[in-house]
């Protein structure tokens, strides 16, 4: 199965906030935060009573809209959008 995010709630906001990312992530090993790369202990991440996983994270400081991406190795997830209020 490979990396896909379903959904990015909320997908609009300041930073700060608490934003969830749903969908097939479980070996998710980075995460593409537009031009900054985190690792897993940048988060937390588990699975949600649908059985899907989740990882959950405060915004960082930034403008404009985003694209994030989970990443293992060489696969990507497909992108979403985060848009800074």
């Amino acid at each position: 199965m490979s990396l896909h995010i379903d959904s990015i709630d909320p997908a609009r906001g300041a930073q700060g906030i608490q934003v969830t990312l749903t969908g097939r992530l479980l070996r998710a090993q980075t995460l593409r935060w537009g031009d900054q790369d985190w690792d897993e202990t940048m988060w937390e991440g588990g699975t949600n009573g649908n059985g899907e996983t989740e990882i959950v994270f405060l915004v960082p400081e930034g403008t404009g809209t985003v694209q994030v991406v989970a990443v293992n190795g060489d696969e990507e997830s497909n992108a979403v959008e985060f848009t800074y209020a």
